[in-house]
């Protein structure tokens, strides 16, 4: 039997179709507008435009610029030297109190209205990718540097509802989606008064400090997690992303698979493809997974070649393969799971 499956996913434009971050915003501008007339809340536009501000004139300071740095060790330290715009930004929010006396009751609500009223859309494939894994005995996590877990959570519980409740009398692929049981790691933002967020690192009493907010800090999340939950049995990592904050989990994981939009890419999907190039780093498309295109070295101890895949869709099909054995119309699967564990986990079509 082949090992089970660990799939870890990015939520924002990943598991989503867009960034989620105004809409849990909104949830503090709603709440606290009213109370602060005569104080006006910063406005949301006015903090993206900070954050931009102090993003480019660290991007223009900082050497090596891209265009000059070749090698992934260059590129994680320049990710990793956007942890002060990063925590300015924070306290940017903390200060304007767009969150003060928002409570869980608050966050869950406004995932609820966000699923129903489709300002949160989850990409097509979510949930039979999801329940394809928990068949092959694997575990789901999402690792994300946005707002909030709680909010995460609600939004997939009420995605799962509806859907459990549109295929009602209609042959399924298996059992529910089980939310609780799925392992989610993201910033949170503190209930009370305050309107804080919360620092992950320090909370947790691991080296480090501040939050979720840089792709070295996904990094050792997903390690966590993985250690955590996998307690000895052997399994096979995969990790869905679609920006360059998700490129250290990519080229950590056993099969990194960037999500792209079926049509035009993103800006941050556009991003992380032309770093990828930048650094010479191969991204195929995962219908071309084949035995005579087998990784057998790794970068450093990282992959040196990634995947991409289109939407969800494309990646169930690759876990359905890859959890069992499998015939299709026409097309025999098998995993070779001592080959897998050196080549980027490859499907073998016979």
């Amino acid at each position: 039997m082949p090992p089970p499956i660990h799939l870890l996913l990015d939520w924002d434009s990943t598991l989503t179709t867009t960034s989620t971050l105004p809409l849990i915003a909104q949830t503090g501008y709603s709440l606290n507008d009213s109370s602060s007339q005569h104080n006006p809340l910063l406005s949301w536009n006015s903090i993206s435009s900070a954050y931009l501000s102090d993003y480019r004139a660290h991007s223009s300071a900082y050497t090596p610029r891209s265009s000059d740095r070749k090698t992934i060790q260059e590129e994680f330290a320049w990710l990793e030297s956007l942890r002060d715009v990063e925590r300015k930004s924070i306290e940017r929010v903390e200060k304007a109190g767009i969150f003060r006396n928002v409570e869980r009751k608050h966050v869950h609500q406004a995932a609820e209205a966000a699923i129903k009223g489709r300002k949160v859309v989850l990409r097509k494939g979510w949930g039979e990718l999801m329940k394809i894994v928990l068949q092959g005995g694997g575990k789901l996590g999402i690792v994300s540097v946005g707002w909030s877990g709680e909010f995460i959570r609600g939004c997939l519980r009420t995605a799962t509802a509806i859907e459990e409740t549109n295929v009602q009398g209609e042959e399924g692929v298996g059992q529910a989606v089980d939310v609780a049981g799925i392992n989610i790691r993201a910033n949170e933002i503190l209930c009370g008064a305050e309107g804080k967020m919360s620092r992950y690192f320090e909370e947790e009493g691991k080296e480090g400090d501040g939050g979720i907010w840089t792709a070295r800090d996904k990094r050792r999340v997903m390690e966590d997690v993985v250690r955590d939950e996998s307690r000895g049995r052997e399994t096979v990592v995969v990790y869905l992303g679609d920006s360059v904050t998700d490129l250290e989990c990519l080229l950590s994981a056993d099969v990194g698979i960037c999500v792209r939009n079926a049509g035009e890419m993103s800006s941050e999907q556009n991003e992380l493809e032309q770093t990828l190039m930048r650094l010479g780093i191969s991204c195929r498309w995962i219908g071309e997974a084949r035995s005579d295109n087998i990784e057998r070295k790794s970068h450093m101890g990282r992959r040196s070649s990634l995947w991409w895949a289109r939407g969800l869709d494309e990646a169930c099909n690759y876990a359905f393969s890859c959890t069992s054995y499998v015939t299709q119309p026409n097309k025999t699967y098998y995993w070779n799971k001592d080959v897998a564990m050196m080549s980027n986990s490859e499907i073998f079509e016979i």
